[in-house]
């Protein structure tokens, strides 16, 4: 099972991870919860809900979307209950759907918690280095990020052609731009695009999956419409996106936000040529999908910070909203942003 394996059914390795999440710790983790009944905390949590995570994780039927898919629910399942939440798990909302959990705090904060997972993308440079002339590319002063891709069969001429012609499109092309570079008999060298702007004081080559995330956007933008076909109207909804490794943040938040875009309307920060905003292409955008509010990230493995992002309506938040933000900022140990 590729590139998902089990390993005796007690293990699952995530693609591009170094190591493997242990599924039988996780297994008698949640039968802890479970049993015995006087330690379930009040009935917090029905034995029977928690066992269809169990049966899943012993059996995963050879999907392996499926069976990390429940691996990434059991792990928020996890975290609800180490903070003390009552979990009703496959709730129906409308329409005959569902929602993952509903929950409960002590303090009597409700929410319907939609999970999703993003796997990580294909990436044919994912295990290859980046060659050390295409890695000069990193010295140019000029703080953006920058997808690289390269044909596998290309000699040193070949490449050193590739950063020469790469060297003044890093330079000078904007945010979103994308170039091709052929040979001259049209062979295909490769392919760079300005990503973002960043922090850095040069410019930051990324390569494989780190790469291959941008293409994963439009992906994670059906897990969102999907998400919100479940919601319950009138309650608070949180749409959590799971993903097996970190690299996913940017692709999460593009996919919510929009696309990052040169604003020639504004002044730009000290230190940069031009100012930047977001394109309408979000989730988000326009004042689409109004009753989504609420909207989390967490790699599963837990390589990084989980990440909240908060919407107000009309500019003025909602005090349910922000209740349940805290409550699942807290849960998640997650950075929160407005």
């Amino acid at each position: 099972m590729t590139p998902a394996s089990l390993i005796g059914r007690n293990e699952a390795t995530l693609p591009d991870l170094g190591s493997p999440i242990d599924v039988r710790r996780l297994r008698e983790e949640i039968l802890s919860w479970m049993t015995p009944p006087s330690a379930d905390r009040g009935g917090r949590v029905a034995g029977r809900q928690i066992r269809r995570l169990v049966e899943a994780l012993d059996e995963p039927s050879g999907r392996e979307d499926r069976f990390l898919s429940t691996v990434a629910e059991a792990v928020l399942a996890r975290r609800l209950l180490e903070d003390g939440c009552a979990i009703d798990i496959e709730r129906p909302t409308a329409g005959g759907r569902h929602a993952d959990f509903f929950v409960r705090a002590s303090n009597n904060v409700e929410c319907w918690v939609h999970v999703k997972r993003v796997g990580a993308p294909h990436a044919m440079e994912s295990s290859t280095p980046l060659p050390a002339v295409l890695s000069q590319l990193s010295a140019i002063k000029r703080p953006v990020a920058i997808a690289v891709r390269w044909s596998p069969t290309a000699n040193d001429a070949q490449l050193l052609t590739l950063r020469n012609a790469l060297e003044p499109f890093v330079r000078e092309a904007s945010v979103g731009d994308e170039v091709v570079v052929r040979a001259e008999d049209g062979a295909w060298l490769g392919a760079a695009r300005i990503v973002a702007p960043t922090a850095e004081g040069t410019v930051t080559v990324r390569t494989g999956v780190d790469a291959g995330w941008e293409a994963a956007i439009p992906r994670v933008q059906r897990l969102l419409r999907k998400a919100y076909s479940q919601f319950m109207p009138g309650a608070v909804n949180v749409i959590c996106i799971a993903s097996d490794s970190s690299a996913a943040y940017e692709a999460v938040e593009t996919a919510l936000l929009g696309t990052i875009i040169e604003r020639w309307d504004r002044f730009p920060p000290r230190g940069h040529r031009v100012a930047h905003g977001r394109a309408e292409d979000g989730f988000w955008a326009r004042g689409q999908y109004e009753m989504s509010s609420l909207v989390a990230w967490f790699p599963v493995d837990g390589s990084a910070p989980a990440h909240i992002w908060e919407r107000a309506p009309h500019g003025t938040p909602h005090v349910r909203d922000g209740a349940v933000a805290s409550l699942m900022s807290r849960v998640m140990g997650a950075t929160r942003e407005l």
